[in-house]
Parts: C-alpha cells; structure tokens; sequence
C-alpha cells in the first residue's frame, strides 16, 4: 500500500508538470513569427546540458560518501531526479534519496546529505551569479544582495547545529536526533574544501549552460545580450523562484526573468516569448526527460520506492 501511495503521488506530480510545460508552450505560440527556428536544437541541447554537467557534481557526491553505484544506476537515479524538478522548493527530488536507501542499503536520512547537498550548491553559485546580475539594476539593490546573501547563512557556525535541535524536537524525528547529526556531519564533509571547489566550477559552468541558452533565444528573436548578461539575470530570476518555495519558481522566476529582460531594452512582447522558451527549454525540458527515463525504467526503479531500510 505504501508503495503505491509513492508510486500514484510520483506519477501524479509528472503529470501536473507536463500540463504547466504544454501551458507555456501554448501561450508561446503566437508570438514566434520570425523566429529562427535553426536555434532551437542548440538552445534545447544548452538548456538540457545545465542538469546533465551537474551529474558529475553527483558522482563526485556520491564518492566521496562511498555511496558505490554503477554508471548505469547512478544515471538512471540522478535523470529520473529531474521529473520532480517543479516541485515545491524542489523537495521532489529526495525521491533520489529513496532509490540510493534501495540500491545501497542505506537509510533515507542517511542518504539525503548528497541532495542537500546538490541544493545548497545551486543557491551558492546562484547567489554568486545573482551579484553580477546587480550591477544591472537600477533600483531595488539592496534587496538584491539581501536575496543573494541569504544562502550563505548555512555557512555560519552554529546554524545546522541549531537547525537539527529544532528538527530533532518533530514528533516522528525525536529518536532519529543522532541520525540526523551524521547525516549533517557527512553533508559538511562534502562541503569541505576541495570538494566544495570543484562542486563550485562544475556548477559555475552548467548555469552559465542556461545563460548560454538564454543568450540564443534572445539571438534568435533579434535581439543581443551577453553571455555573461544573460547568466546573470537568469540566475538572479532562478535563485528568486528557488527562495520562493513554488512549484519550479513559477510566477517569481518567469516574473523576474521577464522584468530583467524588459530592463534590458527588449520589447515586453519579446520578453515574454523569450521567458516562455527559456523555462520551456530549461525546466520543462528537464522534467520531460527525467519523467520520460522514470516511467520508462519503473520497474527497475519502483521497486526501491517502498524500500527504506530499517530505521530510515
């Protein structure tokens, strides 16, 4: 029964994300005369690579916690993570965690750190992105680096000691407080130093992936922007969605990625089909291919789903 409660609610939150990717294609629609189509290949591939660079960020995750999987499992685990991108504050993809307790042995918590992880890297470099994108504003500033500087909180010590005390008093945690310090503990550890500095570069480069695909959607509308511009501003709209807790940052993220477009001189029209392809290309794409692997390996991965080892 448990099983088919997570397999029906996995199925159902796919489905709920392919109705929001045909809805932005749908509004997208009219607004395409002219276009050059010829992009679309390079911006679809550009777009998609931001996960996919990410993956060697995981397999250097999953190494150093000596979570041992063959390139196989660990692909199949990592791109069906993607299917729960939209999901509220991205909470979805501890669906990863539940196949790691399956294929290993491990216990849920235990195997949480390595998407912790992933998440607080993607607000770091995200934060660090968005300061760039600061200097392009002309109002607002001070909110902006607020925004960029929450994520470093997590690095002052004394807040995850503070965050496990808060958790360890929730009724169905209380007798997992000393689990939950070692699952801290191994997060920190990929934390450390050489860890962090590669998992930085390597996240660096798969959102500049995205700024890339922004840069050629604007290009094939008419319109110039940088590179680095285009980074910017995409991550800055991105790391606003993330902190926003909605369901793939809607509303915040294509808000704020429109409003920068428009303040950097490109018609609201335009603005907007460019957001529409941007989300389309970068979220929804993602979410279409990680449902796709998901449903398409379900009986391979299912199984691990109902499977926590004891105590996890």
């Amino acid at each position: 029964m448990k099983k088919r409660i997570i397999v029906s609610s996995v199925l159902a939150l796919i489905a709920f994300s392919t109705v929001g990717m045909w809805g932005d294609i749908i509004n997208a629609g009219g607004a395409l005369k002219g276009f050059a189509w010829w992009l679309i290949p390079l911006i679809a591939f550009f777009g998609f690579m931001n996960d996919m660079i990410k993956f060697m960020r995981w397999d250097i995750y999953l190494k150093k916690l000596g979570i041992m999987l063959t390139i196989k499992q660990s692909l199949i685990v990592f791109v069906s993570g993607l299917s729960m991108s939209a999901t509220p504050g991205k909470v979805g993809l501890l669906i990863k965690s539940r196949m790691l307790g399956g294929l290993c042995g491990r216990s849920f918590i235990s195997s949480t750190p390595v998407i912790a992880a992933e998440l607080y890297m993607d607000l770091l470099v995200l934060s660090v992105i968005s300061l760039m994108a600061i200097g392009f504003l002309s109002t607002g500033v001070w909110i902006a680096v607020l925004l960029c500087g929450l994520p470093l909180f997590a690095l002052i010590p004394g807040v995850a000691q503070k965050m496990i005390a808060l958790l360890a008093r929730l009724p169905f945690l209380a007798n997992r407080a000393q689990e939950l310090r070692h699952a801290v503990s191994d997060m920190f550890t990929l934390l450390g130093p050489r860890t962090l500095i590669k998992a930085f570069v390597i996240t660096l480069i798969a959102w500049t992936s995205e700024g890339v695909a922004l840069h050629l959607i604007l290009a094939g509308l008419g319109f110039e922007m940088s590179i680095l511009h285009a980074t910017a501003i995409f991550g800055f709209a991105t790391l606003a969605g993330v902190l926003s807790m909605l369901p793939g940052g809607l509303i915040v993220t294509d808000a704020g990625l429109m409003g920068l477009i428009i303040h950097a001189g490109v018609p609201s029209t335009s603005a907007a089909v460019a957001t529409i392809l941007a989300r389309v290309f970068t979220l929804w794409l993602a979410v279409l291919v990680g449902s796709v692997v998901l449903i398409a390996n379900r009986d391979y991965i299912y199984p691990y789903l109902g499977e926590v080892k004891e105590g996890g």
